[in-house]
């Protein structure tokens, strides 16, 4: 019983070490992916419509984008629970409303933020007038797994994640499918918000899990023979050859 469960877990060992391989080229693969769409022309939003239409949002993230129009502050919505330099505060998602066609939802940054009651956190005003705004493009956000569920009536001002698609459903003008993550304005933010950059681009901790789970195999494949053989050359082992023993805990049945 005991040669099956080794195996069992050798088995199991060596899947998790080359999933761990995968989830490191899939790592590699976004790099190079993000690093060629933020390097690409800037664009305007018209500028996406026929990637989006040929390969959905996703064929735009990361694109940078140039957008001008006016803030609506009324409909602005926080993320919450978002940290910078491990400070509690949330994102501000504003609306921004072109001369023409859909708005965009802005990511203008992070608030520091002590309590759930919008009033304890600092002032982040918008400009005047005409804005014009460049960032990258984000994927709206949904619940995965055990997250939490925003309701889906209602007018909320809070949101727990970036779920543009929420956003939208209360708002009265048509919207993109996509919110940017805003990397410089013009006229320039004050204080607050403090622009949100995007994830840094790295391996992240695939490679060592994979060297750990085959070190893990190898372990096993070397140690579990060796502790057959210590067991198989035991005196007590000798003296019962007709009983059964365990050859891990050598224990005589």
């Amino acid at each position: 019983m005991s040669h099956v469960l080794v195996l069992v877990l050798i088995v199991v060992m060596i899947n998790l070490g080359f999933w761990q391989v995968r989830r490191l080229e899939e790592r590699r693969d976004l790099n190079t992916l993000q690093a060629e769409r933020t390097a690409a022309a800037v664009v305007a939003t018209e500028g996406l419509v026929a990637d989006i239409a040929a390969g959905g949002v996703e064929a735009v993230e990361y694109r940078v984008v140039e957008v001008t129009g006016r803030y609506l502050l009324d409909d602005e919505v926080a993320v919450r629970n978002r940290t910078l330099g491990g400070l509690p505060g949330v994102w501000l998602l504003t609306p921004l409303v072109p001369a023409e066609g859909p708005a965009v939802v802005v990511n203008r940054g992070w608030v520091p933020q002590s309590s759930s009651d919008p009033a304890g956190r600092p002032p982040a005003p918008v400009p005047d007038g005409e804005v014009t705004v460049r960032g990258h493009v984000r994927l709206s956000e949904q619940r995965a797994g055990l997250g939490v569920a925003d309701p889906a009536g209602g007018r909320l001002t809070t949101l727990a994640r970036p779920d543009i698609e929420r956003h939208a459903a209360q708002l009265d003008y048509p919207v993109h499918p996509f919110y940017l993550q805003m990397t410089s304005q013009d006229p320039p933010p004050g204080d607050y918000p403090v622009m949100v950059a995007l994830p840094a681009p790295g391996d992240g901790p695939h490679l060592g899990y994979a060297v750990q789970w085959f070190i893990f195999t190898a372990i096993a494949v070397v140690g579990y023979p060796l502790v057959l053989r210590h067991v198989s050359r035991r005196p007590d082992r000798a003296a019962f050859p007709d009983d059964e023993m365990d050859p891990v805990s050598g224990e005589v049945s």
